[in-house]
């Protein structure tokens, strides 16, 4: 396979991200801070030779990408691998995470939860009607390969969302840091092995 760079950002900021509300698979756009975050971005990106965008569909990474694209003129391919993370039942709720039993707030029908630390750290745990974390990082991962392995551009960029982006980054060492909106990570493949 032939070496190539790849840009790696997650989307601007929405008004779930602005409330803690978990969105998952829930298509929300991004607010006034996002797009200025994006622009942001599309201008940093602006300097650098990318030939090709590759996004979630979802419309926050989808909108991220287009900015960047109109800024640097290139085109968008949407991949449905590049989605957030399916939360099921938890998206939409403000989860919040407890050690202790007595502060369990488990009634879907309130905005705010409270689980289990324990059930929320575990990456193999699956919200109901959704994926686990491993999952959904194995899928980021099998998508990033595939993209590298495909793609005929030495330099692209990736528009998603955090939980893909920590598992993509699970290749190449992992990050200990929180990833913000619109912060972005820059990828080398040699041909062989994707490094940061």
């Amino acid at each position: 396979m032939a070496a190539k760079t790849i840009y790696i950002f997650r989307h601007g900021q929405t008004d779930y991200n602005a409330t803690g509300r978990v969105m998952g698979r829930l298509d929300i756009p991004l607010n006034e801070t996002g797009i200025q975050q994006a622009t942001e971005l599309a201008n940093k990106m602006s300097g650098i030779d990318i030939k090709a965008i590759y996004s979630s569909p979802l419309s926050r990474a989808m909108q991220t990408a287009q900015i960047v694209a109109n800024k640097i003129g290139v085109k968008i391919t949407p991949n449905d691998g590049l989605m957030e993370r399916h939360n099921g039942n938890l998206q939409g709720h403000i989860v919040h995470i407890t050690d202790n039993p007595e502060q369990y707030q488990t009634d879907y029908k309130q905005t705010e939860l409270v689980l289990p630390a324990e059930q929320l750290n575990d990456e193999n745990w699956r919200p109901e009607g959704g994926e686990s974390r491993i999952e959904c990082f194995k899928r980021a991962q099998q998508t990033i390969t595939d993209i590298i392995k495909t793609s005929p551009y030495d330099t692209i960029a990736i528009s998603t969302h955090g939980g893909p982006m920590v598992g993509i980054l699970d290749l190449v060492g992992g990050t200990s840091e929180r990833i913000g909106n619109c912060d972005y990570v820059k990828l080398t493949f040699d041909g062989k092995k994707l490094e940061r």
